[in-house]
């Protein structure tokens, strides 16, 4: 079994967080969470960095009700990391 899928009880909370006050920081936090799980599922593979990711999405939807302020920065930087990892990937696989 993937462990990303260890996100997804966060990423239905952020759905739900999101139903209850609709937001421009919260809808950033949690499309970029969404996103990154979607990028992570297709393009990731088996192994730990998957459990990090996990991890990451889950950090930050935990901390939306808290502080926004920091969640949206943890989810901007997890997007990143998941992308330019993926990226890096493509780039080494086709050399």
């Amino acid at each position: 079994m993937r462990r990303i899928f260890y996100a997804l009880p966060f990423l239905l909370f952020g759905l739900c967080a999101l139903m209850v006050g609709l937001t421009v920081a919260r809808l950033i936090i949690v499309g970029l969470a969404w996103l990154t799980f979607l990028i992570e599922y297709r393009y990731g593979g088996e192994g730990r960095k998957g459990e990090l990711v996990a991890i990451g999405i889950a950090t930050s939807l935990a901390l939306l009700l808290l502080s926004p302020a920091i969640s949206k920065v943890l989810a901007v930087f997890t997007f990143l990391l998941v992308l330019s990892g993926n990226y890096l990937k493509a780039l080494c696989v086709s050399r």
